[in-house]
This record gives structure tokens, sequence and C-alpha cells, in this order.
């Protein structure tokens, strides 16, 4: 794969983290990104749903981490764009 086949994934995958970063913040579901021996997902602290994910995992891997964080959820109450919509169905069939 060349140079600029690299860099266009890589721009894909940090879009497709925004997305999904936006869609949490729709659904008022806090995205940390932090370090640790872990790798990340939905949790529950307190009363209240958190998402977190290794701050030190390339995008791509952040990106699946909070698909299918966010597929457990019930994003059906918010505006999901389609290309986004299809990333989170698509988590909901596949396992972590």
């Amino acid at each position: 794969m060349g140079a600029g086949r690299r860099r266009a994934r890589k721009a894909s995958f940090a879009a497709s983290l925004r997305e999904l970063e936006a869609v949490a913040a729709r659904l008022s579901i806090p995205v940390r990104y932090e370090k640790g021996e872990m790798q990340g997902g939905l949790c529950r602290l307190k009363h209240s749903w958190q998402i977190i994910i290794n701050g030190d995992l390339a995008d791509e891997e952040k990106a699946e981490i909070l698909a299918h964080s966010l597929a457990q959820t019930n994003f059906d109450a918010v505006y999901v764009p389609p290309r986004v919509r299809q990333l989170l169905e698509n988590a909901r069939t596949t396992a972590p």
C-alpha cells in the first residue's frame, strides 16, 4: 500500500472517530481517553454511562472500540449519519 493510501485510510479512521464521538455527545455519553493497561469500552461509573478508551491506541482501534460501545446503546433517538449508522449496525453483529 502506498503512502497516499495509508494517509487516506488514516484520515478516514480519524473522520469516523470524530463522527462516532459526535453520536456519543448526542447521547450524552462522555468519551474519555486514558492511559492504562486496557483497550476500553462502555462502563457505568456511579450513575452515568461513560466510554473509556486507551488513548495510546491508533485511531482505527479507537473507532472500533467506540463503535462497539455505542452499538450497545439505544441510538435510535438521535440523528446518526447513514455511514455512521452502518458502522454501528456492523458493530452490533460482530464481536468486540
